[in-house]
């Protein structure tokens, strides 16, 4: 962190914008360290806070918005290529697919903090029609969350980024589990929806044909049945 710290103080305000971007276009490289040591240096009044939160913002959204409309404009091809570098490319399909025709594009509100995830919900707002202006919404309330989390804990813990990087850490994994935790509740309910409701459908059946059975059996008024 001391080495990203020193990178940060050489270059300014151009190199945390430069990192989230690369970031969010795909490179390898740790924007969420860059936020911290932001976070850190506004703690000790070297960086403006408001500004680093904006340029943070931006350089996310701009980056995704790049991938979105390649999906617009590619469709699937782009999503199949991001999905090509995961261990397994139909699973990974096949599962970020679902998710997203689940929870549509409110999904950019958290996917930053689930590594993979982010990489592919923006090229799917793009195939899935989604309309800029939601887009835009849901990025920037998302982009500003993300930003929030790793600027606030660098400067909550400016004297221990070591910390502050090990929390960053345990906050991705809960948030992780806690949309696995949403998608099984989801399932479920929808599960448990469709149960019931086809439960009433044998119920009302089954009622309909016992009906029609015994009013086959019983006499009408006024009629002779003496034969």
């Amino acid at each position: 962190m001391t080495v990203i710290v020193q990178f940060i103080l050489r270059h300014g305000y151009p190199i945390l914008f430069a990192a989230v971007f690369a970031r969010q276009i795909g490179l390898p490289i740790p924007a969420p360290g860059f936020l911290l040591a932001a976070g850190a240096l506004a703690a000790s009044g070297k960086l403006d806070l408001v500004t680093a939160f904006g340029l943070a913002v931006t350089g996310c959204v701009l980056a995704d918005w790049i991938w979105y409309e390649a999906g617009r404009a590619w469709g699937d091809k782009v999503v199949d290529f991001l999905h090509s570098f995961a261990p397994d490319p139909e699973a990974a399909d096949r599962k970020s697919k679902q998710m997203f025709a689940r929870h549509g594009a409110q999904l950019l509100v958290l996917d930053k903090f689930v590594p993979g995830l982010d990489a592919v919900v923006p090229p799917l707002a793009g195939t899935s029609g989604t309309s800029r202006l939601h887009f835009l919404t849901f990025e920037t309330v998302g982009a500003s969350l993300w930003s929030i989390a790793y600027l606030g804990l660098g400067h909550a813990f400016s004297h221990d980024l070591d910390r502050a990087a090990a929390y960053a850490g345990v906050a991705g994994k809960w948030i992780a589990g806690a949309l696995f935790a949403a998608l099984v509740i989801y399932i479920g309910r929808k599960l448990l929806r469709w149960y019931r409701s086809s439960g009433r459908v044998r119920v009302a059946r089954s009622g309909s044909l016992n009906l029609k059975r015994s009013g086959t059996c019983q006499p009408i008024e006024g009629v002779d049945h003496e034969y």
